[in-house]
């Protein structure tokens, strides 16, 4: 038997004899005995036992599988039937890549087959089969036979590219990437220019004591007359949407912050440098005063630092303000285009610290002060808009489709409260407008919202979402809207909340409620099923919407602000692509008001050019993309052809590259000496108390479930308990 042992007797050193165990060499098996007990076994070669048993004919594995044998003639003629077979498949194959390759490269018509496929590399090949479903589909009012490029998605399929809601359209709208691509190659790239986003330079901030922390912070602030424009520009416009901070409690700190003497806590400067962040992109002219352009280099590095510190920061004594910096500085993220593919991961990890500190459910009256409940709502409030608005934009699911959240919604009330007041003042009247209402409404239509990202992006928890369920949606989406307070009289309003802030907070509780619209009709804009013409129009009236709102931001002069969102591109692509569903010769409203849709989109071009020329870490493809929409309605409606739309585009794009240029290269001059002569001596700590809010020792937010040594605080008598188990335990 295979493996079997017998034994011998050796001699040993000692002189006496020991028996020795002499394994057998195994027997070689057949193959498919090979193949039942799974060892290795060429079955090229037949092994040495079926050689010995007169192999093919007894070999156990290839008795199997080998047909029956055949005379030589039969034999014979089959093998020629196969190799004609095989012939005429290769012989069709080799037609089809011809008919491909000569649609997508009339230039190789001329060669063979064989000439062709050596000349075209495989990559091409792939582009050519997509560009082959793209002549199937037919959706294009543009000859793109002679487009030489696929889908982003196709060359860097990630899933980034694959689910964000404004990189899907680089796949709707076959002819955009391919006009942007041939623009860039043909116009741009011999003149020296490409499109690459600026790298953000971050600094080196590492400290390992409070006193290294607010030295290093410190070195980073600019001036304090532009620091007090730039904090007094955050507070009185951004704060009016994400209520981050308690303005008082803030400008009772602030009002100490540059005295001599007066220590300078890291969270502090932190959160002044987080502000300024935001406020420095924006280089937004107002009546009173204007933002200055000196900083442009600077908000990488703030984020950066901010970033830093709170990575530092321990966990177990979390306060409110560590929230509050990690807020402000997300949102600066979001205002300068920093590592925008990490935006929803970094919302997501907001959430979950925030679940695990407990500010998903509602504060208990006996341990939290009214001060601290109602801030606790408001930090609550902003995590989980800013992650809905990310699953909406990025199509991906939100941690808040399985938390179970009983807290209540913000007060509409103004800080009219402070951390001594023993109850908060009644909440004001939707009607009445306050620098709470955007978080108040928002509140009022999340359960909505929720519900349809839940249908749109977690299919495993809810049914499939159906036509019938789309209507009834939007249904209820457009109620919303229409119930939305306008806040045009004059209740409510003072000097601290103006006409256009009220225009703002009303623009931004529209734009959440029409990019559900548009999520939810997205899937369902097919030209060639004419049930579904209703998402057409759905999409192109609040496509539209969405562009005038965003051109009267933009006569206010507070367009920068909307950065905060992407609805402006959004638009832009959704009502381009609807556009060019339409046959040329359609009498449908849409087609009709082509013309009316090119000169909104010229119109609101122009918000775009100021975000790309102002913001230092800005990218061009929003501009460029929103400019080449613009530029294929015109080929659609016939006043431009391709080459001149490109002329056209590039020769805007150029202008506007150059410009920035200049701009960027007189802003580093200017701030070229600013971070040296910033370096503030150190202060005394004992000359001023200390501000609780600030201070690091201890947690404001809860009790740590995870520390140990929580009895000390709420005196829970852990210590007694382990005497009395040793106790027990000796006796």
């Amino acid at each position: 038997m295979a493996g079997a042992t017998e034994k011998s007797i050796v001699p040993n050193s000692t002189g006496g004899t020991s028996e020795r165990r002499n394994r057998r060499k195994r027997l070689q098996l057949s193959c498919g005995e090979c193949r039942q007990k799974k060892l290795s076994c060429d079955r090229k070669l037949p092994c040495q036992r079926c050689v010995r048993s007169g192999w093919p004919e007894q070999c156990s594995f290839e008795a199997k599988t080998r047909p029956p044998p055949v005379s030589n003639d039969q034999s014979t003629q089959q093998q020629a039937r196969r190799n004609s077979e095989e012939i005429r498949d290769l012989q069709a194959e080799v037609a089809q890549l011809k008919g491909l390759l000569s649609k997508a490269y009339p230039q190789y018509e001329v060669q063979n087959g064989a000439d062709a496929l050596r000349t075209i590399d495989r990559a091409e090949l792939s582009q050519a089969v997509f560009l082959d479903e793209t002549f199937k589909d037919d959706q294009s009012p543009v000859d793109v036979s002679k487009f030489e490029l696929s889908d982003p998605r196709e060359r860097s399929p990630h899933g980034y590219y694959s689910q964000h809601a404004l990189l899907q359209f680089f796949r709707e709208i076959p002819q955009l990437f391919p006009f942007i691509k041939e623009n860039a190659d043909e116009c741009l790239k011999p003149r020296g220019v490409y499109l690459k986003k600026e790298k953000p330079v971050r600094n080196e901030y590492k400290a390992n004591s409070p006193l290294q922390e607010q030295s290093t912070l410190e070195g980073l602030l600019p001036p304090k007359d532009d620091v007090d424009l730039l904090v007094s520009y955050y507070l009185n416009y951004f704060e009016q949407l994400h209520r981050v901070i308690h303005v008082p409690t803030f400008k009772r700190e602030y009002a100490t912050f540059w005295l001599p003497g007066r220590p300078r806590y890291p969270a502090m400067i932190a959160l002044v440098l987080s502000m300024l962040s935001i406020s420095a992109c924006t280089s937004v002219s107002l009546n009173e005063t204007s933002t200055p352009s000196t900083y442009g280099t600077m908000p990488a590095q703030w984020i950066s630092a901010c970033d830093e510190w709170l990575r530092q920061q321990s966990s177990k004594n979390r306060k409110l303000v560590h929230y509050q910096i990690s807020c402000l500085t997300y949102l600066a993220k979001r205002m300068n285009m920093i590592r925008k593919k990490s935006w929803w991961k970094e919302t997501g990890a907001l959430m979950q610290n925030a679940i695990t500190d407990g500010l998903h459910r509602d504060p208990s009256p006996t341990i939290d002060s009214p001060y601290m409940r109602e801030m606790k709502r408001r930090i609550w409030a902003v995590l989980r808009e800013l992650d809905l608005q990310n699953a909406f934009e990025f199509g991906l699911p939100t941690l808040l489709h399985n938390v179970d959240s009983n807290i209540s919604a913000p007060s509409n009330i103004d800080d009219e409260f402070n951390e001594r007041s023993k109850e908060l003042p009644t909440s004001k009247p939707p009607t009445h407008y306050t620098s709470a209402s955007y978080q108040f409404h928002s509140a009022r239509t999340l359960p909505l919202r929720l519900e349809i990202s839940q249908r749109l992006f977690s299919p495993g928890l809810s049914p499939a979402l159906t036509y019938e369920d789309v209507l009834r949606y939007t249904h209820a989406l457009t109620q919303e809207i229409h119930s939305l307070p306008r806040w045009n009289s004059d209740e409510g309003a003072n000097d601290t909340n103006p006409p256009r802030l009220r225009t703002l907070t009303y623009a931004f509780l529209q734009f959440q409620l029409q990019q559900c619209i548009l999520a939810i009709h997205r899937p369902y804009l097919q030209r060639d099923d004419s049930k579904y013409w209703l998402s057409e129009n759905v999409t192109h009236q609040i496509s539209r919407d969405i562009l005038l709102m965003n051109s009267t931001l933009a006569g206010l002069g507070i367009q920068a602000l909307a950065f905060l969102r992407e609805d402006l591109l959004l638009a832009s692509l959704s009502i381009t692509r609807v556009t060019l569903l339409q046959p040329q010769n359609s009498t449908s409203t849409i087609t009709a008001s082509s013309l009316s849709t090119i000169n909104l989109l010229d119109q609101c071009l122009p918000i775009l050019e100021t975000r790309y020329l102002h913001n230092f870490h800005g990218e061009p493809w929003c501009f460029l993309t929103m400019c080449a929409a613009t530029m294929l309605l015109k080929i659609h409606a016939g006043s431009e052809t391709w080459q001149t739309a490109k002329s056209l585009c590039a020769e805007r794009f150029l202008d506007l590259h150059y410009r920035r240029i200049a701009q960027h290269q007189d802003s580093a001059s200017q701030a070229g000496g600013l971070a040296a002569g910033q370096q503030q001596s150190m202060r005394d700590e004992t000359s001023f108390p200390a501000s609780e809010w600030l201070d690091s020792n201890y947690s404001d937010i809860g009790v740590d479930c995870f520390g140990l040594d929580m009895d000390m605080d709420l005196g829970l008598g852990f210590d007694n308990t382990w005497e009395t188990w040793g106790s027990a335990l000796q006796d």
